[in-house]
């Protein structure tokens, strides 16, 4: 990687940057699976700053973002709990996406949480991407999870690893 990502956890009054990214990215990467009409409501009721707060101050999600040039282009939020790691978000502009900025925000996490066995990776159903990227970092399918997100019924994949103490590949 020419330029690696400076990654950091950032703070409640820092959610900004991932609606902003959120913003950018959303629209791009989920219009082949959602319609224009779903996508408002979707990208509110995920990334609306009230509920990027509730995720950490309530579900225990921590943030990180991932900057290049001082220029977010990455986000990731995690929570843990006995051993296990559940990514909730894991986003990546698209002009960075295959450069190892994905791979740092999943070591950042890892690092943050050091006594992590297990990792889960929530992806939607139809997300070719997120599907290929989960696969290709060793990922396998676990279960089909219904979810339903500003109003509308949507089909997560969650795919799984265990780890070993080289952690994320």
């Amino acid at each position: 990687m020419a330029n690696p990502p400076k990654i950091r956890r950032i703070r409640t009054d820092e959610l900004f940057i991932v609606r902003d990214l959120a913003m950018l990215i959303w629209p791009r990467l989920y219009r082949n699976v959602v319609s224009p009409v779903q996508m408002d409501a979707i990208i509110s009721a995920l990334f609306d700053l009230d509920t990027l707060e509730a995720d950490m101050d309530e579900r225990g999600h921590v943030y990180w973002v991932a900057e290049i040039n001082s220029l977010p282009v990455g986000f990731l939020s995690a929570a843990a709990e006995n051993g296990h790691v559940s990514v909730h978000k894991i986003y990546v502009l698209e002009d960075h996406r295959g450069t190892g900025v994905g791979k740092a925000l999943m070591q950042a996490a890892l690092g943050h949480f050091p006594d992590t066995r297990t990792l889960s990776l929530i992806v939607p159903k139809d997300h070719d991407h997120g599907i290929g990227f989960s696969l290709k970092s060793g990922f396998t399918f676990d279960h089909e999870e219904p979810t339903r997100v500003g109003g509308y019924d949507l089909t997560n994949y969650v795919m799984r690893k265990s780890l070993d103490t080289a952690g994320v590949s």
